[in-house]
């Protein structure tokens, strides 16, 4: 199968890639390689044994039903589709960067209608690391016998959280088995740049994405790697306490974003912060200020807070830094003041986005995330656990 990729020519305008996104694309190794000959070639080495493999991949992902969304990365000629489709899923986003693939995939699965909210198997010409926020979110993402193609395998799999829901799956497999995959590698270094990777160098690539490895399935002629989003975004670490006094930041919550901030000095936390991952955390909060205070300035209230280094903003020499933004109105400044987070989900890793408005519009996503997980039955109950442990309690 080829790389990751994004449409082709018979769907609907509204869904076409413009001629100035389709350039990159079309100088990909993978497009290159995967031409008109090569798709054909590759739809008929689909063979008897090998499609029973790929039954086994698609049977192998847990939950899918007519309901589910699943996102095919490095689809091409679509041969994982129809065991997709055997488990019920009407709603598939084929993904390749070789238009020559996904022209064979449409002749295989051409689309009912142009209506953009039919379940059916629509395809998207590009890499997925360039596959845009409103095209998600998904039940599962397949990397089937593309994984080693991709050039960073950790920035695809960052793109794929990005695309999930809390308690999805992504599935790595290769039909063929590791074996295989490591001769044709040999042989096509620059097609094929990286290995697909065993147990140990699978948990170090997502130490730091919200994914857990559930299982590795590593034989002589089948490879499946499941790793699963957690249920609500849970981080193994959870409840995290940090606390501290509210010190000053740089400025750019309330100034240039519009989303104001409490930091905390992160010298003091230095042994618990090297545990964690940098990236985007929500949880608990809680101000502990005097009786003078009003009320609801002492109460618990939901937060999401960034750990890491700011690398939107181009620091010459960038200082972690520890900024939570409370969902709450305070009546005065709170400098100075204790301050205690309780963190239960790690929703993604720090990244650096392409400007300011990317940066703020991605912003206002995990805070919607983290209020709408805050709601539920897993983490409301933290609320007065935070509570229970204030001073003087």
């Amino acid at each position: 199968m080829s790389g990751s990729g994004r449409q082709a020519a018979p769907l609907p305008p509204a869904a076409a890639a413009s001629e100035a996104q389709q350039q990159p694309t079309q100088q990909h190794p993978q497009a290159q390689y995967f031409n008109e000959k090569e798709a054909q070639v590759l739809q008929a080495s689909i063979t008897p044994e090998v499609d029973a493999k790929l039954a086994r991949v698609a049977a192998g992902i847990p939950g899918l039903s007519a309901n589910s969304r699943v996102l095919d990365v490095g689809a091409g000629t679509g041969a994982l589709i129809p065991h997709l489709q055997g488990r019920g899923v009407q709603d598939i986003l084929a993904v390749d960067v070789a238009p020559a693939m996904l022209a064979e995939l449409h002749k295989r699965f051409p689309a009912p209608s142009t209506l953009g909210n039919e379940p059916c198997v629509r395809s998207w010409l590009g890499d997925i690391v360039d596959l845009p926020a409103y095209q998600g979110p998904f039940d599962a993402a397949v990397f089937n016998a593309v994984f080693g193609n991709l050039p960073d395998q950790h920035l695809a799999l960052t793109k794929a959280c990005f695309l999930l829901r809390p308690g999805s799956h992504v599935v790595i497999s290769h039909p063929l088995g590791r074996p295989w995959h490591e001769n044709f590698r040999a042989k096509n270094p620059q097609l094929v740049p990286n290995p697909l990777p065993q147990q140990e160098a699978l948990e170090a690539l997502v130490r730091d994405l919200p994914l857990r490895v559930l299982s590795v399935t590593d034989e002589p002629d089948f490879f499946m790697a499941l790793l699963q989003v957690p249920e609500g975004y849970a981080h193994p670490a959870a409840p995290i306490r940090l606390a501290g006094s509210v010190t000053h930041g740089f400025g750019r919550g309330s100034k240039q974003l519009g989303v104001p901030t409490a930091n905390l000095p992160p010298a003091p936390l230095r042994e618990q912060l090297a545990e964690l991952p940098d990236g985007v955390y929500f949880g608990w909060a809680q101000l502990d200020v005097d009786a003078s205070w009003p009320e609801a300035d002492r109460q618990v209230h939901k937060m999401v807070m960034n750990i890491g280094r700011r690398p939107t903003f181009d620091d010459q020499e960038p200082e972690l830094s520890v900024e939570a933004h409370i969902m709450h109105s305070y009546s005065q400044d709170f400098y100075g003041q204790p301050l205690r987070l309780l963190a239960l989900g790690f929703i993604r890793p720090e990244v650096k986005f392409g400007g300011l408005q990317e940066l703020l519009a991605r912003i206002n996503t995990d805070i919607g995330i983290a209020r709408s997980q805050l709601d539920t039955p897993l983490w409301a109950g933290y609320k007065e656990q935070l509570a229970a442990e204030a001073p003087g309690q």
